[in-house]
């Protein structure tokens, strides 16, 4: 039981983050868009 918590832990920390790097991304191109 411990072994799944902690694997789902890691995905949903991943998730997060790879959101994260949409949003970056997302920001990073408009500002090329609008420059």
């Amino acid at each position: 039981a411990s072994a799944e918590s902690f694997n789902a832990k890691i995905k949903a920390f991943r998730t997060q983050f790879r959101g994260v790097k949409n949003v970056e991304f997302f920001l990073y191109r408009l500002t090329q868009l609008y420059a």
